[in-house]
């Protein structure tokens, strides 16, 4: 009975916990949103300006620079001219805290939150903020005592009778509380402030890597079974039949199971590396039908765990670019592909021959634009991406390291 009742709560908790991120999930969803179309209202409103870059940290440094100007209007009283005075250690009592606490913010925000805590530091990083927040106390007592000091007291008054003085009312057991409840706030907030931006950027990139992956299979789509592909494939399976029946067929097979694949298993996020070289060979040899004979095609696979997990037609735009750059109308076509897999490291290497079509007009197919900012989008710190041209010899070569639930 009682094990019931625990399983009970425990499913209400569950319930309300995924209630609750699914709500959290649907603002956050409609900020996004909602902030892009406040640009997009602002690009359209703004094309007559004039255009020129700016640092990320210029509307940042406006904000602060407000912080800190405005309230001089509060502190200074410009109805008379002797409270000047006073009102110079009114605004060390105003600024001294401001500026102090930006200084440390600023210092949590780019070393000490992404250096101690994310890295399990804690005892560092709390020393490190106790003494910040020790040397911002200190200094603003230097401030004060230059203030109010007489001619006669020096620099041994200041460590003798005043600072941190309970004679002069600067010290005590409630400045010891302030002072460990404040570098407790400050190390709280600064850690909040961390995790939530950086929740933000990560809820950001995933909304654009499922942008960015609806983006790549609708242009895949979009180019690579448009009429023009298929037109010239179907074109080249129609004067097979007269010439290799049973090649004719076994091209329009290839045809149908590539176009399958393409409507159906790309939708997938992940296919099996197997399925997707599968892809890549049916797509070659449909374009092989185009050229003659000599064409030197290879395409080597070494698998060592064809069922390992891969975002569908990943490597297909490199592919698509040695079979349709390679042609050479003077001399003897060739590309070489090759394929390997071991743990979680996949390998795509290819050479082709080197002639790229010249056309004036946007050529088809992704590009290797689009291929790159998916990979950034899908594998940032994960891939290694190179091209190199060596005697009219295209190379690429791309390798992946895939994670771990995918391995």
């Amino acid at each position: 009975m009682n094990d019931n009742s625990s399983i009970n709560r425990t499913e209400t908790r569950n319930g309300f916990f995924q209630k609750t991120r699914n709500k959290l999930a649907v603002l956050q969803e409609m900020d996004f949103e909602r902030n892009e179309q406040r640009l997009r209202n602002l690009l359209d409103e703004d094309k007559d300006l004039i255009q020129f870059p700016i640092p990320v940290f210029v509307p940042t440094l406006f904000v602060w620079l407000f912080l800190i100007i405005f309230p001089l209007v509060l502190i200074l009283d410009p109805s008379s001219s002797s409270s000047f005075s006073v009102n110079v250690k009114g605004m060390i009592a105003f600024y001294f805290p401001l500026l102090s606490t930006l200084f440390i913010f600023f210092l949590n925000q780019k070393f000490l939150v992404s250096s101690c805590i994310f890295k399990k530091r804690y005892a560092i990083y709390f020393v490190a903020n106790s003494i910040l927040v020790f040397a911002a106390l200190f200094f603003r007592e230097v401030a004060f005592f230059f203030i109010e000091r007489s001619s006669n007291e020096g620099y041994v008054n200041f460590f003798k009778d005043y600072c941190f003085s309970s004679l002069k009312g600067h010290f005590g057991i409630g400045t010891v509380l302030t002072f460990v409840v404040l570098v407790c706030l400050v190390c709280l907030l600064c850690v909040f402030y961390q995790l939530v931006i950086r929740q933000i950027v990560r809820a950001f990139i995933l909304r654009e890597q499922k942008r960015m992956g609806l983006q790549y299979e609708l242009d895949f789509l979009k180019n690579q079974l448009s009429p023009h592909f298929l037109f010239n494939t179907l074109n080249n399976i129609s004067a097979l039949i007269q010439i290799d029946a049973k090649r004719a067929e076994s091209s329009m097979n290839k045809l149908s199971q590539l176009l399958r694949m393409m409507l159906y298993q790309v939708k997938d996020k992940y296919i099996t590396l197997r399925e997707d070289v599968d892809i890549l060979q049916k797509y070659a040899d449909l374009e092989k039908l185009r050229l003659d004979e000599s064409f030197d095609f290879v395409f080597d696979v070494k698998l060592e765990n064809p069922n390992v997990k891969i975002e569908p037609l990943l490597m297909m735009p490199l592919m698509e670019n040695a079979m349709k750059h390679c042609v050479n109308p003077n001399g003897k076509s060739f590309a070489h592909v090759s394929i390997t897999q071991s743990g979680n490291e996949v390998h795509f290497h290819s050479e082709n021959s080197n002639f790229p079509r010249k056309s004036s007009r946007k050529s088809g197919g992704l590009g290797l634009s689009t291929f790159e900012k998916r990979l950034d989008l899908m594998y940032l710190d994960a891939h290694e991406y190179s091209v190199n041209i060596v005697d009219d010899i295209y190379i690429s070569d791309l390798v992946l390291h895939l994670k771990k639930e995918n391995s």
